[in-house]
């Protein structure tokens, strides 16, 4: 059995992964007492030792405003260590998976779904590292996959890390009384994240380079927060558009994706298959 190391296994994604994956894998889930990302000898010695065929980097400083105001910090987690795990990686000849985001989209003017070729000017912080990462990345481990994440979300499962995403925000909304603004002029993917974790072995087997990974959408995000809403049975003003809405494109085109098999289909298929999931 081959084994797969990944890092941030107690985290939202890398315990998704780690269970999707139990059984078909050696798994390697080494705490930060066993394996410190921010110690780059501590990484190769650590693949040295273990001798991983695949390597999963599910780790990251996911907070865009606290990575705005931790720059330094973001920095050391997001950039510094993804390109410490590539070269490690490149040494040992592990396969090597890195979850960027679509904050790398984050400032582009251009309209309509985005492929990975779109030229990119990220205007946060931690958009900008995620970039830089998967330029490192791949200079030091050509063969390495860069997903490209949409903002995810699941629900809640016992014994695993939680993140109810824009489903949670609308429940959230309706039981407080106070409809959530949503945006009228943006445009995102918003995924359950069983649709990537189901189809990770095919993952693993990509060829190096970057991906967009996340669920198409062609509605912008008030209408997609209307659509969820309703399919929750949720009262129509749950969701309201924001007062001063400002463009913004983070809509992902996943053409790449699809040429290997990996259909991760729209924002609201994605949705009724993880309400399906649940038995809802």
């Amino acid at each position: 059995m081959e084994k797969l190391l990944i890092t941030g296994a107690t985290g939202f994604v890398g315990g998704r992964l780690a269970r999707a994956l139990a059984g078909r894998y050696e798994l390697l889930t080494p705490g930060r007492a066993e394996l410190d990302l921010l110690d780059a000898g501590g990484i190769a010695r650590y693949l040295r030792a273990g001798r991983p065929a695949f390597v999963v980097h599910a780790a990251a400083l996911a907070d865009t405003g606290y990575c705005e105001a931790h720059p330094q910090e973001s920095e050391a987690v997001n950039l510094r260590a993804p390109e410490a795990l590539a070269v490690a990686c490149a040494g040992v000849g592990a396969k090597l998976v890195v979850f960027s985001s679509d904050q790398v989209y984050n400032g582009t003017e251009l309209a309509g779904p985005l492929p990975e070729t779109a030229p990119l000017a990220p205007v946060n912080v931690y958009g900008r590292h995620k970039l830089e990462a998967e330029r490192r990345v791949l200079a030091a481990c050509p063969g390495a996959v860069c997903l490209r994440a949409s903002w995810m979300y699941d629900l809640p499962v016992q014994g695993l890390k939680n993140s109810t995403g824009l489903p949670g925000r609308l429940y959230g909304a309706a039981l407080g009384g106070r409809p959530l603004a949503l945006n009228p002029l943006e445009w995102r993917g918003v995924s359950w994240v069983g649709g990537l974790t189901e189809r990770f072995e095919a993952v693993l087997q990509l060829p190096g380079g970057v991906y967009n990974a996340g669920a198409e959408n062609a509605l912008n995000s008030l209408e997609t927060g209307r659509a969820m809403a309703a399919r929750l049975g949720l009262p129509e003003n749950t969701v309201c558009a924001v007062r001063d809405p400002r463009p913004r494109n983070l809509a992902m085109d996943t053409a790449k994706l699809r040429a290997f098999d990996i259909e991760l289909g729209n924002t609201l298929d994605g949705f009724a298959r993880c309400l399906r999931e649940y038995g809802l």
